[in-house]
């Protein structure tokens, strides 16, 4: 594809397909998912969030090889 001034212009065909779809889509309703960013919950910040196990074991894991790592640096 070009870019810039080296393009060339839109054919009238091409227009015509661009117009078409605009109007096909003029006639569906907007989609019915409410963006992540505007659901309003209400979540009391004095609970505490319970963390999945598979993370806890993950998290425990990494610990203890870093752990394990350097006590084998500090032996050498």
């Amino acid at each position: 594809m070009v870019f810039g001034p080296s393009r060339p212009p839109i054919t009238e065909d091409v227009a015509e397909v661009i117009a078409k779809d605009v109007k096909g889509s003029e006639d569906h309703t907007p989609p019915s998912e409410t963006p992540i960013a505007f659901i309003r919950r209400k979540i009391d910040p004095t609970v505490a969030v319970d963390m999945h196990p598979r993370v806890r074991r993950v998290l425990l894991g990494i610990l203890l090889a870093m752990l394990a790592l350097i006590v084998v640096l500090l032996l050498r």
